[in-house]
């Protein structure tokens, strides 16, 4: 039958092939547009890394020179310490269970951003093959941990991460597990050292699960660092935040009305005034709504729908006009005794077989495009790709993913557009259908 079959597309190569061109053409362009919702829709389902729910970020400012509030008596060793005392002042409200002092750029949907290039040995380093990771910085004051605060877990045994007592003195190092893999080809990393661009190296203490900063972003290889002191600069409330956890069952709406009327203003001390206050999730909804993020989700879907519509409609109608120029010809099958279940099979058969040869035909095309830098891992962020994984390794799964959604979209369509007008066919007298023309 098989055999049948592709003698009977051939023989039909005129009409057959225009339809190959059609659909070589509708599989790239589909292709293009599937990817990037499929990849919106595995980054909405991909675990953040850390937890929303009573999570909280404090910002403070500093009255400038101009400003009549301004004291300026106020030392830098002034303001270091009216900083651990906000610090403090958070950590010892009833409704708060950890605080931790964080860089501006270490914290979900922020605007900063720091990164660094690791490398798993000298060699390595000498040959510029490098792993690019984002950069957490914490302070470890008051006994800040940013993996109890933002609720990231161990990736090997999925409870709290463990952080040694002289981590900071040691400047360990915590990577994530996409870090490790990356890096190692292993999650099963600690005690295994990672050198900077200089030459200088440190330990990995920890492995904690993929963190995503950003939302609808995918998870960026990131290394968190641990410090005991601060960076000796007198714009402290440019570089720190102070994030914090309440306790479970704590109303959080009641607490913000609350922190805001009756702590926030003891907060004006040496120069300091609090400025922002805000919950991870509102974080997360102003950078996307600020960035555009929310409109180009919509532009991304919006295009994807009008593109399948007009594949859909283009190739309904083709199959359909095929199937209809061969009511003769299924009459005839029918004459011969062929039944309507035969019939439909084989038109089947062979709009799948001509989908299939021109989708593989489309993937060299599809491939190359891939190839070329198409296929960032982080949207409008191609720069960021980790330098030392060929594309092979690090895009294949989600190109095969991609290609296949895509194959079975076109598929389908394909056999919408086929089996209606074949059973109508066949539901026609063979000697009505032989009098077609």
């Amino acid at each position: 039958m098989l055999k049948n079959i592709i003698k009977q597309v051939w023989n039909q190569r005129r009409m057959n092939g225009w339809i190959l061109l059609e659909l070589i053409i509708a599989g790239f362009f589909l292709w293009t547009v599937v990817d990037p919702v499929y990849m919106l829709a595995v980054q909405h389902f991909t675990p953040k890394g850390y937890e929303e729910e009573g999570r909280f970020v404090l910002q403070l400012s500093a009255y400038g020179q101009n400003s009549s509030k301004r004291d300026t008596t106020v030392t830098h060793e002034q303001q270091q310490a009216a900083f651990q005392q906000i610090v403090r002042q958070v950590n010892n409200c009833p409704e708060v269970e950890s605080v931790v002092l964080v860089r501006n750029s270490s914290f979900p949907n922020g605007g900063s951003w720091s990164g660094t290039q690791l490398y798993a040995d000298t060699i390595q380093a000498k040959e510029g093959k490098y792993v690019h990771a984002q950069l957490y910085d914490y302070n470890n004051f008051e006994e800040g941990n940013i993996f109890k605060t933002y609720g990231m877990k161990d990736a090997l045994t999925g409870g709290d991460v463990v952080v040694p007592e002289d981590a900071a003195t040691r400047g360990l190092y915590f990577v994530s597990e996409g870090f490790a893999k990356h890096m190692f080809g292993s999650v099963d990393v600690v005690g295994k050292k990672i050198y900077t661009w200089n030459g200088n190296f440190t330990e990995i203490a920890g492995v904690f699960k993929d963190f995503r900063h950003r939302d609808f972003e995918p998870a960026y290889p990131l290394v968190v660092m641990v410090n005991n002191g601060f960076y000796d600069t007198p714009y402290m409330h440019y570089m720190y935040l102070v994030a914090f956890k309440l306790k479970d069952g704590v109303d959080a709406e009641a607490f913000e009305e609350r922190f805001m009327k009756e702590e926030a203003p003891h907060m004006g001390i040496a120069n300091f005034y609090c400025t922002v206050f805000r919950s991870f999730e509102s974080q997360r909804k102003e950078y996307a709504e600020q960035n555009g993020v929310y409109n180009l989700i919509r532009l991304k879907l919006s295009l994807a729908g009008f593109t399948l519509m007009c594949i859909f409609l283009g190739m309904v109608g083709t199959f359909w006009i095929r199937c209809n120029a061969r009511r003769q010809e299924v009459g005839l099958m029918r004459s011969l005794g062929a039944t309507q279940r035969n019939i439909v099979a084989r038109f089947l058969f062979e709009s799948a077989l001509i989908v299939t040869v021109a989708f593989v035909v489309s993937l060299i095309a599809l491939v190359h495009y891939a190839m070329e830098g198409n296929m960032t891992l982080i949207e409008g962020a191609g720069e960021l790709r980790f330098a030392s994984i060929p594309w092979l390794l690090e895009d294949t799964p989600r190109f095969c993913m991609t290609s296949l959604i895509t194959y079975l979209i076109l598929l389908l369509i394909a056999l919408v557009g086929t089996i209606i007008p074949v059973r109508r066919a066949t539901n026609v007298l063979p000697a009505d259908a032989l009098r077609d023309e």
